[in-house]
């Protein structure tokens, strides 16, 4: 694709749409050091904080219309990547940066649907052994409405 091709494919979007194109033209960027940052922006992911009192690592996204199925709610394969994504995030967070954790399965009970806004993740660990990670995760809009809970099991690789 030539860049006169993209600009007249451009022509008629709207600011909204473009600022969303640049979002994603510098998170296709960061790949280059940082695999997940397409995805990562694409879900506006973000850590929040670790509750003490819930032994909770908290991450948020936000639903777009950009994620949004034919009915309008949020993609179940977006909540799944979510919940995986704040998983693993929270294993290098709690266990160290030098951990490198691979998702062995992940299991999702879809209960509501994400509309708009944030949606959080709470995750727990359930074990952290020497090769096997096993967490859960509870998915809340902003209301506290629950949207989801989810049980996964990686694999250790250090």
């Amino acid at each position: 694709m030539t860049l006169e091709k993209l600009q007249s494919e451009i022509q008629d979007l709207s600011e909204v749409e473009i600022n969303t194109i640049h979002k994603l033209v510098q998170a296709l960027k960061r790949t280059r050091v940082s695999p997940l940052a397409y995805i990562e922006e694409m879900m506006n992911f973000q850590f929040m904080r670790y509750d003490e009192e819930e032994e909770a690592y908290i991450h948020r996204m936000c639903v777009t219309d950009e994620l949004k199925n034919r009915y309008k709610i949020l993609h179940g394969g977006i909540t799944a990547t979510f919940i995986d994504t704040a998983m693993g995030a929270t294993a290098i967070q709690a266990l160290g940066e030098e951990t490198s954790a691979v998702t062995i399965d992940l299991q999702v009970h879809f209960l509501s649907p994400g509309k708009e806004g944030w949606l959080y993740a709470y995750t727990k660990f359930v074990k952290k052994g020497k090769t096997i990670i096993t967490m859960e995760s509870k998915v809340k809009d902003e209301q506290g409405k629950l949207i989801a809970t989810a049980s996964s099991t990686f694999f250790r690789l250090k």
